[in-house]
């Protein structure tokens, strides 16, 4: 969901649901298309959430304690973002 909120579309949104599917399990995880678009500590934390090993691959807790979770504001300032994201998704 995050990589679709930076793109403004899921990974492989033009390939075939099959076929996107084969993709995101075969293939190395997916990244941002508009790398001007994530910070550093974005890709960070994508990465470390995208690792497809289960041992190498973040926990929920090292996630929570990103620094690009950190650095945000409180939850609250999301949510307006959130929705507008939502209601941007549903006139596609």
């Amino acid at each position: 969901m995050v990589v679709e909120m930076v793109d403004g579309e899921p990974p492989y949104f033009s390939d075939d649901p099959v076929q996107a599917m084969k993709r995101l399990r075969d293939q190395p995880p997916p990244t941002v298309k508009n790398t001007h678009m994530a910070s550093p500590v974005l890709k960070d934390f994508l990465g470390r959430m995208l690792t497809r090993d289960p041992l190498q691959r973040a926990t929920a807790m090292d996630l929570l304690e990103h620094p690009f979770l950190l650095q945000t504001g409180t939850s609250r300032c999301l949510i307006p973002l959130i929705e507008k994201y939502r209601k941007r998704m549903s006139t596609c």
